[in-house]
């Protein structure tokens, strides 16, 4: 397991990494993750899938759902202090979270992602209390305090969770929201597929999905509100109706069985979902 020291060394590469992806996007405009050029083939190839996953989120509606629910639980926190981290060039939620909030910064390891979203922000008149800083989250001083912490897909990028949520709850005013979309690998079939294609991943050092661990380490910190998760069933279709011919027959199929998955809720195996949304609160000290 890696120190706070080596956690904080490894992610001076991960900048690197989240540059390319950058740049990448600035080129083509989209799909900077599957066209980053210091990935391997391979990486990049699980990223094409990745975005054929994300586009059959949004056919179920499921990215919908998650939209409205952010809402709400953003809105709680109205007019606080808000710390999104990993927010690169703008996540899906950076710009309601920089417009519901009293302040607003973004931290994350790529200096031009920062930039751009620091350009985005004038563009939409949000600078006078919102901006971004290329830091890395572990070094942050403690004596800011946020109402609010948002992450989309960054929880995971810590091999050893116990740093991370540490730091989360000193960060934390009281009552302070945790709010977080993250992938997992609780469920057995999901943990044997990615351990199949961790061997050949470009950024295995720094893809931990949530497991046991991890959701042992948050609820040392934290305790949850409220949730969901998809994809226990619907993931493998969500990746085959990108096929050809075959793929049209399953969308239907696909569509009502993640819409099921999101129906149900915050239940005991919510962690065997490929992907889970939930809101935390911080615990009493």
């Amino acid at each position: 397991m890696k120190s706070t020291e080596e956690m904080i060394q490894l992610n001076h590469e991960q900048a690197k990494f989240y540059d390319a992806i950058h740049e990448a996007e600035a080129d083509k405009g989209h799909g900077g993750y599957a066209e980053n050029q210091s990935a391997n083939l391979l990486t990049r190839a699980w990223a094409a899938l990745r975005y054929r996953q994300q586009a059959a989120v949004k056919a179920a509606g499921v990215e919908a759902m998650m939209k409205e629910i952010h809402q709400r639980w953003v809105a709680s926190k109205a007019g606080g202090n808000f710390l999104e981290f990993g927010c690169f060039s703008g996540s899906p939620s950076t710009f309601l979270l920089a417009e519901n909030a009293g302040n607003y910064v973004g931290v994350e390891l790529s200096p031009s992602a920062v930039k751009a979203l620091n350009d985005k922000f004038v563009a939409r008149g949000l600078a006078h209390k919102a901006a971004a800083e290329a830091v890395d989250f572990l070094t942050l001083k403690e004596d800011r305090k946020f109402d609010l912490f948002y992450a989309h897909g960054v929880l995971h990028h810590f091999e050893n969770p116990e740093p991370l949520f540490e730091k989360l709850a000193a960060l934390a005013k009281p009552d302070a929201l945790l709010l977080f979309v993250e992938p997992c690998a609780v469920n057995p079939v999901y943990r044997f597929l990615r351990a199949l294609y961790r061997p050949f991943q470009s950024d295995a050092q720094w893809e931990w999905p949530f497991r046991r661990r991890t959701v042992e380490a948050l609820e040392k910190h934290f305790e949850v509100v409220e949730g969901f998760g998809w994809g226990r069933r619907s993931l493998p279709l969500s990746v085959l109706t990108g096929l050809p011919f075959i793929g049209g027959l399953l969308t239907g199929i696909y569509i009502r069985t993640a819409q099921a998955e999101v129906k149900q809720g915050w239940h005991p195996k919510v962690w065997h979902n490929s992907m889970v949304t939930a809101l935390y609160r911080v615990k009493s000290s």
